[in-house]
C-alpha cells in the first residue's frame, strides 16, 4: 500500500480531505487510515522481533541496491485496527508491529518495495470521481503484487515459481482471513481473492493454483 493521498501536488485530493471534492468518502478514509499508521509511533521490540526487522531491512537494502534506488528505511509502528500491514511513504516503509509475527512479512515488504520501484505516488491525475480513484488505486496494488515477484527473484534469488508462491500464499492467507472473519478490505485494494487471481493470470507458467 502506498500513501496515496497526502501529497501536495494533488489539489483535488487535498480538497477531498476537507469534503470539497467528488472523490469522496473512500479517499478520506484511506488518507486517515494511512496517516494513522505512519504516525502511530515506534515500539519496543523483543530480540526476536529485532532479528526479523534486521532481516527484512537487509532484504530491502539488497532490493534498492539491485534497482539502483536510494535507501529505504523500515520503521515498526504500533498496531492499529485498520487492516493495513504496511505503508510506503516518501522513502520509508511503516510496518504494523503485528506483521513481525506474520508469515506474510516478506511478501508485505516486497509489495511495498514494488510501489517504490514502480514510482507510485499519491497523485492520480485523472481521478475526478471516487470510482476513478478506486480503480486507479486498485491497479497500483495489483502492479505492486506483480513487481514483488520480480523483487523476490532479483533480491532474494528465488526462481519465478518460488517467488510467485510467496506472494500467492500470502494473498491466499489474506483471502481466507477475510472470508472467515468478515474483515474489511484494506483501503484501495480489491478482495485478496481477486488480487490472487490477477497475480496468477500474470504468471501462468508458475504452476501455482488458486487453492
Amino acid at each position: 500500500m502506498i500513501d496515496a493521498v497526502y501529497r501536495p501536488e494533488s489539489r483535488r485530493v487535498l480538497d477531498a480531505l476537507s469534503g470539497g471534492s467528488d472523490i469522496g468518502e473512500t479517499v478520506r478514509i484511506f488518507a486517515l487510515s494511512l496517516l494513522a499508521l505512519s504516525l502511530a509511533g515506534c515500539v519496543s521490540l523483543t530480540p526476536q522481533h529485532e532479528q526479523r526487522l534486521d532481516e527484512i531491512q537487509r532484504f530491502a537494502d539488497r532490493a534498492t541496491a539491485v534497482y539502483g534506488k536510494p535507501f529505504v528505511k523500515i520503521s515498526v509502528q504500533r498496531a492499529t485496527n485498520l487492516n493495513i500491514g504496511a505503508v510506503y511513504r516518501q522513502g520509508n516503509i511503516f510496518l504494523n508491529e503485528r506483521m513481525l509475527d506474520s508469515p506474510n512479512l516478506k511478501k508485505t515488504i516486497a509489495h511495498e518495495l514494488g510501489h517504490y520501484v514502480l514510482g507510485h505516488s499519491g497523485f492520480i491525475p485523472n481521478a475526478v470521481s471516487q470510482a476513478d480513484w478506486q480503480r486507479a488505486q486498485e491497479q497500483k496494488e495489483l502492479d505492486a503484487n506483480a513487481k514483488a515477484v520480480e523483487i523476490l527473484m532479483r533480491a532474494d534469488g528465488l526462481t519465478e515459481p518460488e517467488a510467485v508462491k510467496v506472494v500467492a500464499d500470502a494473498l491466499r492467507r489474506s483471502a481466507d482471513a477475510q472470508a472467515k472473519n468478515n474483515l474489511p478490505l484494506t483501503p484501495g485494494h480489491l478482495p485478496a481473492s481477486a488480487e490472487l487471481a490477477d497475480l496468477l493470470a500474470r504468471f501462468p507458467d508458475s504452476a501455482v493454483t488458486l487453492r
